[in-house]
């Protein structure tokens, strides 16, 4: 079973990874620290687009959802 990719919902809109500075992995079920480190990078993606994230302080993923929740 596959894992849904929010990255797929954003391409229709006509974003592309590459405008979003988000990596893939080819295939992630041979390499799933790939994956982990490719959530990690989506993660501080978010963290720089939401501004009422503090960029100085750290904040956990949970946080970052939260924030990212009450923005949208």
């Amino acid at each position: 079973m596959k894992a849904f990719s929010p990255v797929r919902s954003v391409r229709k809109t006509g974003l592309s990874e590459h405008n979003l500075g988000i990596s893939r992995s080819k295939t992630p079920v041979d390499d799933p620290m790939s994956l982990l480190y490719n959530m990690n990078d989506c993660y501080s993606k978010l963290k720089e687009l939401v501004p009422s994230i503090p960029q100085n302080k750290k904040v956990s993923k949970m946080e970052i959802l939260q924030h990212v929740i009450d923005y949208i």
